[in-house]
């Protein structure tokens, strides 16, 4: 419980220094002195926690080096009594009715019809780094800044592959019978399916077919290859400001366009590879509504004692427990647009 508790105090800690040094309130973050000895540091128990302190800052300083992709996209939730498994559903039509009240009546309350139920399961992520006694022996504080930053990258890249990935590799239809069909099938709430839309002679009319089956999109996933395109599209010619606002510029804004390619991470001489989204392709769709993510505890970290055989003198482990919810259906979730 200890450790714990020194976790998470490290974590806020650590948050609120880096907030302090991005905003330029605060010159720099936690450094190691000149004086300082790893050796010395580690083998107490004050410097051990100086040391998992300084460990939790670099961390979280690497997690600010990559950009969070999803958080305009989901809804966060955090409660540390959140069970392992729970029922979420998807938004399903709100029905209300104002009716005249007579002396004597009701009013007449609305109801939130069902949506589709999904069974979410929370999961455990975990990572662990080690120190060596060569960084010990010489001193490498350096070595530890660095191995931390990449803790915290590595954790940041992971996070946004489990909020994305869901709708980048969701499933997708080309329901038949035009346009009206397809919204018909995205909106129904209890057989309705994620809607793929074809290219439709220009990019710009394409955009137009896709807001007519998802009114309410407005937030978008692309590959940074398509970034003229569909910025061309929304904005038009050079003489744009110039004109009438067309429809998709008022519904839709490159400043809610966030370009994923993927990324990977390299661990032992293996490749971790989290697919982006493919270039020709984009995503519209309705934030938070049906996208959440429930956060039993965030990124708690913690080391222990290390393997004298392989002479690694201490261990850091990292880890977080949390749950996911994508609704891909419905007028408030995504479809797939076909951009060539």
């Amino acid at each position: 419980m200890k450790n714990e508790v020194l976790s998470e105090q490290f974590a806020s800690q650590a948050r609120k220094i880096v907030s302090e040094v991005k905003s330029g309130k605060r010159e720099k973050g936690i450094e190691f002195s000149d004086e300082v000895v790893l050796k010395e540091m580690i083998g107490t128990a004050d410097g051990g926690q100086e040391f998992l302190e300084k460990v939790t800052y670099d961390l979280y300083q690497g997690r600010e080096s990559v950009p969070v992709l999803y958080k305009d996209i989901y809804t966060t939730y955090v409660d540390a009594s959140f069970p392992e498994t729970m029922t979420a559903n998807e938004m399903g039509p709100v029905q209300i009715v104002f009716l005249e009240k007579f002396e004597g009546g009701e009013v007449k309350f609305g109801t939130l019809a069902p949506g589709l139920q999904k069974v979410v399961s929370f999961h455990t992520y975990a990572a662990g780094i080690e120190y060596n006694e060569d960084m010990l022996e010489y001193n490498q504080t350096w070595k530890v800044t660095e191995v931390g930053l990449a803790f915290g990258e590595a954790y940041t890249k992971m996070l946004n592959h489990l909020h994305l990935n869901p709708i980048i590799a969701g499933s997708y239809v080309t329901t038949g019978g035009g346009l009206l069909a397809q919204k018909a099938k995205q909106e129904n709430p209890t057989t309705g399916a994620a809607q793929l839309i074809a290219y439709n002679t220009s990019v710009r009319q394409t955009l137009m077919d896709a807001i007519t089956v998802l009114p309410k999109g407005s937030f978008m996933l692309a590959n940074s290859s398509d970034r003229f395109i569909l910025e061309d599209a929304i904005w038009g010619s050079l003489y744009s400001d110039l004109k009438t606002p067309t429809a998709i510029q008022r519904q839709l804004s490159p400043e809610n366009i966030h370009y994923y390619d993927g990324d990977y991470v390299e661990v032992g001489g293996k490749t971790y590879t989290y697919p982006g989204v493919a270039a020709g392709f984009l995503y519209l769709l309705v934030p938070k509504t049906n996208f959440k993510e429930y956060i039993k505890h965030d990124l708690r970290v913690d080391s222990n004692d290390g393997d004298l055989s392989r002479l690694i003198i201490t261990q850091v482990v990292g880890r977080t427990r949390r749950a996911l919810f994508a609704g891909l259906s419905t007028k408030y979730g995504v479809i797939k647009i076909a951009l060539k």
